[in-house]
């Protein structure tokens, strides 16, 4: 029954969302109910000062690296989970930018123009996937040392954890 009540609360959520702009969900702070939360613990995480100190962050740093390429349709954090290590707030948590390529004609875009030139057998699926929504997944630890600090960790250990201090301008791939 629990379980029942929790999926049903989350259908509300996202139907009440699917009705918003992207601008008005870029402005969200979501959480992500996972199993076993309790509401209390999410609206708890979701008024702690450090939750939006690290959300705020979050979603500038992400603006910073992300905008000049894609669109930014929205920014979710997710399994937020917070502690206090040597008089410093340590958060681990999942982190999704929601995003898509700016408007366009995919055939005007080079390695979609190629495809097609070259009758690559995935040219149709490039260009149909091209504006389609996408999203970046992370895992991620921020250290709050006082108000003004925040440092960025990922983990860099598939099979495990080891975290490495990281930007988020660190997840562009360049050529």
């Amino acid at each position: 029954m629990k379980k029942a009540l929790i999926v049903c609360f989350a259908l509300v959520v996202v139907a009440g969302l699917s009705g918003c702009s992207p601008e008005q969900a870029a402005n969200q702070s979501p959480v992500t109910i996972s199993e076993g939360t309790g509401t209390s613990q999410v609206e708890e995480a979701q008024n702690s000062p450090e939750y939006n100190q690290i959300f705020n962050y979050m979603k500038e740093e992400s603006k910073k690296a992300f905008s000049a390429h894609y669109e930014l349709l929205g920014f979710e954090l997710s399994d937020y989970q917070e502690s206090n290590v040597a008089g410093k707030v340590e958060a681990t948590f999942g982190y999704k930018v929601m995003y898509k390529n700016f408007d366009k004609d995919p055939d005007t875009v080079a390695y979609i123009k190629e495809a097609k030139e070259k009758g690559d057998p995935h040219y149709q699926q490039l260009h149909d996937e091209y504006l389609q929504q996408k999203e970046m997944n992370f895992q991620l630890k921020a250290v709050i040392e006082n108000a003004d600090s925040v440092t960025l960790y990922t983990n860099v250990n598939p099979k495990g954890i080891q975290w490495e201090k990281v930007v988020m301008s660190d997840f562009i791939l360049e050529k």
